[in-house]
């Protein structure tokens, strides 16, 4: 049977959901695709898929999410789920990125291409 797991690393910045029939395999999976050592990932079970929907391991796609009744709150670069009673925030490391390549492209004169918007907070 397949399961839905939360597959997180030390630092989060790189948490993403991730599709296996164990919790040791899809943390496996984790480490290895997203360039971690395989100590470095642990994942937590999020909800069984039934048996009815077909699915690959991996990244799970938005609409197996909605097909598992999750809500995407945010489909931004850091995706935000709601599932399970639980919200979820994805790929922080990415979004991040993105940001600051808007601010040196700012910085340049030119438009935030990413098109996030700039944290004018104090650092």
């Amino acid at each position: 049977m397949m399961q839905l797991y939360w597959a997180t690393t030390e630092d989060h910045s790189e948490d993403w959901f991730i599709v296996a029939s164990s919790a040791k395999e899809a943390a496996r999976l984790h480490a290895s695709m997203e360039g971690f050592d395989t100590d470095e990932a642990t994942a937590e079970h999020v909800i069984d898929i039934p048996l009815d929907i077909v699915t690959e391991k991996g990244w799970p796609e938005e609409g197996l999410l909605e097909a598992l009744g999750a809500t995407i709150i945010d489909s931004g670069f850091a995706r935000v789920v709601e599932i399970a009673g639980r919200k979820f925030s994805e790929g922080l490391l990415e979004s991040t990125i993105r940001s600051l390549d808007d601010d040196v492209f700012e910085s340049l004169g030119r438009e935030r291409v990413n098109g996030t918007i700039k944290d004018d907070r104090e650092h």
